[in-house]
């Protein structure tokens, strides 16, 4: 036995030690409680072996040193300091500076379309003022140009810098710009072209002007609830929204100051009187305003304003002004106008709303400022933070690096004991002793040491078993201790679990392989079989013949002695197949009564065929079986291979084909795959294809049906009619069903077949519901017998009564009676369901199976259609006699009797006398299209024959 073996199970029983401590082991002997694991405790049956003690007793306890802390300890320490302090520190500190200096530069983001706001405001308010001039003249009768000459100013000279700076502004602010550019370039257009007056220009760009108004207003809402912390900045906001206001009443007190000094002659004295009311409410606006600007404190913005009030070109208008609130007159000493004087306030005017744009642009300069300044100070402070962070946790990192060292160099140290001990080397000693580390290592690695010496024992008792020698002295030196007794049972324990273990996976990977009724191959073995001489044929050159073999008649023997019998013929029949191969050959069971053999190095066709008349020879033998004597034959179709690689599907189809072939002939033929079954399955290939395509195409289908008409066989009437599917295929012309639905009924492409059969003649009766002659009429489907047993076919019933609406009454399913004997349970049951529906069932082409009276009992039917091989045998007394029967037999239990492929005179005279129920053949007429069908139907009404005698 290996040493791995005896060394793995004393990791198990080394778990199942001594329950009890007895009083006479030495003074000092030390005590480890161990615990069995699950495998210990499940791998010894009840018994006193079985109650193993928990303890196991060490001659020799190592020293005891003061503990300095265990692995626990330290780990908790390890995790603990840098997880409390990075996370305290890094993750509060660190991430609320984080968040500040984000929120800063979020701000210093809405500063910056701020300005672009103020600069906006500005060109709009320039241009407005320029307007309300042109609209106060305008009243007065005062031509621009003259009214340039009286002021010395020409305001309309700041239109277009005015305009180029508001441009400007929108594209910097982009889509969050409140003025749509493309409207304002409209309005300038028709201010310069003069389509619209001064007036409505002043008030749609005090419009525009509102609307940027509204929007720095918000702006400016938002950003000091966002700079709440920052005081600064708060102020600055505040210093902005202060020089907004001086700039809101600067126009308006010029426009009143006018409309006061030069009334115009529709304006009465009440409409003056209102004009200087509100230029006294606007001055003290202006003065709050300029008030709270001051008090604000804002370095640049005070400055700023001192320097404007200072001006001496503005205080001839900030003069007029009081003097107009106070009454005086605006004369000469000579009692004439002051022209000098009128002209100086409209120059100081001017010239003030040029510093108030100037006093807007140093406030939005200074918020601009404080946002930079904020955000850069918040960003320096994330910075430090984020530094000091990964200071404290790079020094946390190191201090757990060194604890965790103080852990895992022990750790590996007996790690490393361990893989050496592992080895094979059970002399070698610890790398740095006994007596590093934590506790817990200290005393595993002692533990562990003190066992090493009982594995040498074993060690030597593993290799004497491993090299076989018996006759080793190790091997009869007992291991001392419960722990040895334990080991050794342990050891024929595990030797028997081998054994047991190998012996399953033998049995395993044979039943993977091999049929589990005859003990040969089964059929994945023998693809792999027949992929495997292949490979060996195209490195040899050699040719290799696939004969699949079918046993004729099995199911009779089935049927009539039971599938014991049956199993016990296909055991023996499997033996002797074997026991005549050729040395090399190999046969497979695939399932059911077929056989494959592989015959490999063959000569050709020729010793191909001889292999297969020596099986049919060997099969034909007469099977004894419990004093039955069962005589069987076989069909076998041979396929060998061609030139180039093969694929043994391929092969096996081709073999499979054959044997087909073989069938149709006498018992027990041999045919051979050649060029003629090449080209039926490259055509069964086709037609396949293209009927998929046709049944996945979403367009007009190929398929067409055609329906023959069922006559009544004693008065001619027509009751009802069978759908006969056609394929229209291109290139083919209208093919019959016998061309492609035997391919279709060897896959599944049956059912979808059926499915479109089903609803196309559900909606053509829907179609003819509105044709007296065809209104009731029922129409009968043939259903394959896959679809039968795929379980299926009540749903897709269901689905076509619900989507078209029909009487289900109207439905008649056919089902072939070969189909109804291959599974008689199952089949009955599906159409017992069917029947549920409300559609009657029939029988088709009955008499060409072997359906007995017990059958028809069992079988939920209605109607028995009587094959034409019968019909066509009337003039005969044996082939009359078998119809009168069947018809008979079918009235004894209520079963509707149609007779098929009538198409003599004769034969309807023959069925009326029978007493057959229905007639239906070329004789009253070949399957049509449904609008040929409707028309003859329609002509069909007066037609009656008279009933015959009935015999």
């Amino acid at each position: 036995m290996c040493l791995s073996t005896v060394g793995g199970h004393f990791q198990k029983a080394r778990q199942r030690s001594v329950k009890t401590l007895p009083n006479a082991w030495p003074e000092g002997t030390r005590w480890i409680e161990m615990r069995p694991s699950p495998m210990a405790r499940t791998r010894h049956v009840a018994g006193p072996e079985t109650r193993r003690p928990k303890y196991m007793r060490f001659d020799h306890a190592p020293t005891r040193h003061r503990p300095v802390g265990g692995v626990t300890a330290r780990l908790i320490t390890l995790v603990m300091l840098p997880v409390t302090v990075t996370c305290l520190l890094a993750g509060s500190f660190v991430f609320s500076h984080w968040s500040a200096a984000t929120h800063a530069a979020a701000i210093d983001d809405g500063v910056s379309a701020l300005s672009h706001l103020v600069k906006l405001r500005d060109s709009l308010h320039t241009q407005q003022a320029v307007e309300a001039f042109n609209v106060r003249f305008d009243q007065l009768g005062v031509t621009q140009a003259a009214a340039t000459t009286f002021v010395g100013v020409d305001w309309a000279a700041q239109i277009e810098p005015a305009r180029a700076e508001g441009n400007q502004a929108i594209a910097a602010l982009a889509r969050t710009s409140p003025v749509d550019a493309g409207a304002l370039q409209v309005l300038y257009a028709a201010i310069d072209g003069a389509v619209i007056g001064p007036s409505e220009a002043a008030q749609r760009l005090t419009d525009f002007g509102e609307s940027v108004g509204r929007a720095l207003s918000d702006g400016l809402n938002q950003l000091e609830v966002n700079a709440r912390r920052a005081p600064a900045l708060s102020v600055a906001l505040e210093s902005l929204r202060a020089a907004s206001s001086l700039v809101n009443v600067a126009t308006p007190r010029v426009v009143d100051l006018s409309a006061v000094w030069f009334p115009a002659p529709s304006d009465t004295p009440q409409a003056t009187a209102a004009a200087l009311a509100r230029l006294g409410g606007e001055n003290a606006d202006y003065a709050t305003a300029s008030t709270r600007l001051r008090d604000l404190g804002v370095t640049s913005v005070v400055t700023q304003l001192a320097a404007l009030e200072a001006d001496a070109r503005v205080q001839p208008f900030d003069l007029a002004i009081a003097a107009t609130l106070r009454g005086e007159p605006l004369t000469a000493a000579g009692a004439t106008l002051d022209v000098d004087k009128v002209a100086a306030a409209f120059r100081g005017h001017i010239i003030l709303d040029s510093l108030l744009d100037g006093l807007i642009a140093t406030a939005s300069t200074a918020v601009t400022d404080e946002g930079h300044r904020e955000s850069a100070t918040q960003r320096t402070a994330f910075m430090l933070w984020a530094a000091g962070a990964a200071a404290v946790a790079l020094t946390s990192i190191a201090i757990a690096l060194r604890l965790a060292h103080s852990i895992s160099r022990p750790l590996k140290d007996l790690a490393a004991y361990a893989h050496a001990v592992n080895e094979g080397h059970l002399d070698v000693e610890p790398a740095h002793g006994r007596n590093k580390g934590p506790r817990e290592t200290r005393v595993a690695l002692s533990v562990f040491t003190d066992l090493v010496t009982n594995l040498q024992l074993l060690d030597a008792k593993a290799n004497a078993l491993a090299h076989l020698e018996f006759d080793n002295p190790a091997l009869r030196q007992p291991l001392p201790g419960r722990l040895g007794r334990s080991l050794e049972s342990s050891v024929a324990l595990l030797s028997g679990s081998i054994v047991e273990r190998d012996q399953l996976q033998m049995n395993l990977a044979h039943q993977a392989t091999h049929d589990s009724l005859t003990g040969i191959l089964n059929r994945p073995a023998a693809i792999t079989g027949i992929q495997a001489a292949l490979n060996r044929a195209t490195r040899t050159g050699a040719t290799t013949a696939v004969l699949f073999v079918d046993l004729n008649d099995f199911k009779a023997v089935n049927d009539s002695h039971g599938h014991e019998v049956g199993d016990e013929v296909l055991r023996q029949i499997a033996v002797r197949m074997t026991a005549g191969l050729r040395s090399g050959d190999f046969v497979a069971r695939l399932g059911g009564d077929e056989f494959v053999v592989v015959a490999e190095a063959i000569a050709g066709v020729a010793e191909a065929t001889d292999v297969a008349r020596r099986i049919i020879d060997t099969i034909s033998q007469v099977v004894n079986v419990g004093g039955l004597r069962i005589s069987i034959g076989a069909a076998v179709g041979v396929a060998v291979t061609l030139d180039g690689p093969e694929d043994p599907l391929r092969l096996l189809a081709r073999a499979d084909a054959a044997m087909y072939r073989a069938k149709r002939h006498d018992r027990s033929a041999i045919e051979i795959f050649d060029a003629n079954l090449q080209r039926q399955m490259v055509e069964r290939e086709d037609i396949e294809t293209a009927l998929t395509a046709v049944l996945a195409a979403t367009g007009d289908s190929e398929f067409r049906l055609h329906y023959q008409p069922v006559l009544d066989a004693q008065t001619g009437a027509m009751v009802g009619a069978e759908a006969l599917i056609r394929w229209d295929r291109p290139g083919h012309g209208l093919l019959p069903p016998d061309a492609f639905i035997p391919i279709a009924e060897a896959t599944a492409l049956i059912i979808d077949i059926d499915c479109w059969v089903l609803a196309a003649a559900a909606r053509q009766l829907v179609a003819w519901s509105d044709v007296a002659e065809l209104a009731d009429m029922p129409v009968s489907v043939n259903v394959s017998g896959r679809h039968l047993l795929s379980r299926q076919l009540p749903d897709h019933i269901r689905a076509v009564l619900a989507e078209t609406g029909i009487d289900p009454h109207r439905l008649i399913i056919e089902i072939t009676e070969t189909v109804l004997l291959t599974d008689l349970v199952s089949a009955s049951a599906e159409l017992d369901d069917v029947r549920a529906l409300g559609p009657k069932v029939a029988i088709d082409d009955f008499g060409t199976g072997y359906t007995s009276l017990a059958h028809l009992q069992q079988l939920p039917i209605d109607t028995i259609k009587i094959d034409r091989s019968f019909i066509s045998q009337l003039d005969r007394k044996r082939g009359n006699s078998l119809v009168r029967m069947v018809t008979e037999l079918g009235h004894a239990i209520d079963i509707t009797i149609v007779a098929e492929g009538v198409e003599t005179d004769q034969e309807r005279t023959s069925l009326q006398a029978i007493g057959a129920d229905f007639l239906q053949g070329f004789l009253l007429s070949r399957p049509l299209p449904p609008a040929e069908f409707a028309s003859w139907a329609c002509e069909h009404v007066a037609a009656r024959w008279q009933p015959a005698p009935v015999a």
